[in-house]
């Protein structure tokens, strides 16, 4: 995963981290791969997640725990006292969770059964921005689509409801790309049938939804984030179905998009 960002295809020029770099930013990329997202499956031996009940832990805390060592370092090695966070997809809602849980802070809780996923009404102190890139803000409607992170993210979007922090200083920006409109009657290997389905997976309506092919508008703005809608840009760099081949579309990290959404940041 973190290749994707750094090296995609093998190539380092062609990553969002050396965009940023040419613009002059100190990158700092989650080290994690895609086996590393099998850790997710420690939440289906909990009751929580049958239940769709659960908070970030126990599936996405190792996640959570890599974003805080690298805050830390990153903050460290600058000297800075604040970051700016970018989240792409799953990893944009995950940041709303680490913004606001306590045992991620500075002085954290003891990291116990009882303490991890406990919530904070401050947010973290080391951020102070948030851009999201594609994220599936929303869960699905219970009784169309099962939330299928066990709960995770309902739990997320209920407890730090939209641009929550905003008011304490934290600056939201949440992007979408409009690009295919979902075809419940197309063959699920066009791209417009595809998007159907993974719409429906991720907002419970797939047919005339619009979206990124893989998360619908609905879902990827953030209410109270400063909304970024680009026109015909794709949510990954990858070919659907595939992660080794490149799509030869605009995504939200190509260097014609990327200053779409970043000028938000340095306005």
């Amino acid at each position: 995963m973190a290749e994707d960002y750094m090296a995609p295809f093998g190539d380092p020029d062609a990553g969002i981290a050396a965009a940023l770099q040419r613009r002059g930013f100190r990158v700092y990329v989650l080290p994690c791969t895609r086996t590393d997202w099998f850790k997710v499956g420690r939440a289906l031996f909990t009751r929580a997640y049958w239940s769709s009940s659960c908070t970030t832990n126990p599936g996405y805390s190792w996640y959570l725990e890599r974003v805080k060592e690298l805050v830390d370092r990153a903050r460290l090695e600058t000297g800075s006292e604040q970051v700016d966070l970018v989240g792409h997809s799953a990893g944009g809602w995950l940041a709303r969770a680490f913004l606001g849980q306590a045992e991620y802070k500075d002085e954290p809780l003891d990291a116990s059964a009882d303490t991890l996923g406990s919530a904070d009404a401050e947010p973290h102190p080391a951020v102070r921005a948030l851009v999201t890139l594609g994220t599936p803000h929303t869960p699905p409607p219970a009784d169309k689509v099962r939330d299928m992170t066990g709960g995770a993210l309902t739990w997320v979007n209920a407890t730090w409801p939209g641009a929550f922090f905003a008011g304490q200083g934290v600056q939201y920006v949440s992007v979408a790309g409009r690009a295919v409109r979902g075809n419940q009657e197309a063959d699920r290997k066009t791209l417009s049938g595809y998007a159907c389905g993974s719409y429906q997976q991720v907002c419970g309506e797939g047919h005339e939804t619009v979206g990124d092919a893989v998360v619908p508008l609905r879902s990827a703005l953030l209410d109270g984030a400063d909304p970024v809608v680009l026109n015909g840009v794709f949510h990954s760099m990858s070919r659907v179905r595939t992660f080794n081949e490149p799509a030869d579309v605009p995504w939200y990290g190509s260097e014609q998009v990327l200053d779409a959404w970043l000028h938000r940041l340095v306005e």
